[in-house]
């Protein structure tokens, strides 16, 4: 968003926190023009583009046993471990995608515990009240009591989604695909390019 802006200075940027569902229906109804999220949901008057797959790793306390482990973690080594997911509500949720990488793989966790938010789940990692499946991209957040481990399963990903109205081509918004694309290039990050 810092590059689009610098970029394109004459669009007025603002930003507001919503759940899918308000996301979709502000965007239905005008109130925002573009959407990003991870919950893959159906409505024909949205159009979603995946921008890519980001990996899911592992938070883990400093010091938990896990950590002391060569290479990455198999998600069947974590079903003794107080799962920590969250949002808590509204459902469905990022908490949904985290079980249902447990459930496809016939994977049961022993002990899952709702919170609210991330910050909150990141907490209680950092406390040693449990783990959790949070998206790659989290390694940023650094603390001194949490670490973050790789998973070895390639299929364990959650989508960043880019939603928009689904006849909306406007030309800020192909801009702003257009900025996402180049830095992922840039970063080297995989992704498919598509268009509006």
């Amino acid at each position: 968003m810092r590059r689009f802006r610098n970029r394109f200075q004459t669009v007025e940027i603002s930003f507001h926190e919503m759940t899918t569902m308000e996301q979709q229906q502000s965007l239905k109804e005008g109130r925002i023009d573009v959407g990003f999220g991870r919950l893959k949901s159906e409505d024909p008057a949205i159009r979603r583009i995946v921008l890519r797959e980001e990996a899911l790793i592992v938070a883990l306390p400093a010091g938990h046993r896990l950590d002391a482990t060569e290479g990455p973690l198999k998600l069947a080594d974590l079903v003794q471990e107080t799962l920590l997911v969250y949002p808590k509500a509204p459902r469905p949720s990022f908490a949904d995608q985290v079980l249902a990488t447990f459930k496809e793989r016939n994977l049961v966790p022993q002990q899952v515990q709702e919170v609210r938010e991330l910050q909150i789940a990141i907490g209680l990692v950092g406390a040693g009240q449990g783990i959790a499946i949070v998206p790659q991209s989290l390694q940023g957040m650094i603390r001194t009591d949490v670490v973050y481990r790789p998973l070895d399963d390639l299929k364990a990903v959650s989508p960043i989604i880019f939603s928009t109205r689904h006849m909306d081509r406007s030309p800020e918004l192909l801009n702003m695909l257009e900025v996402i694309y180049e830095i992922y290039d840039e970063l080297g990050i995989a992704h498919v390019k598509q268009v509006l």
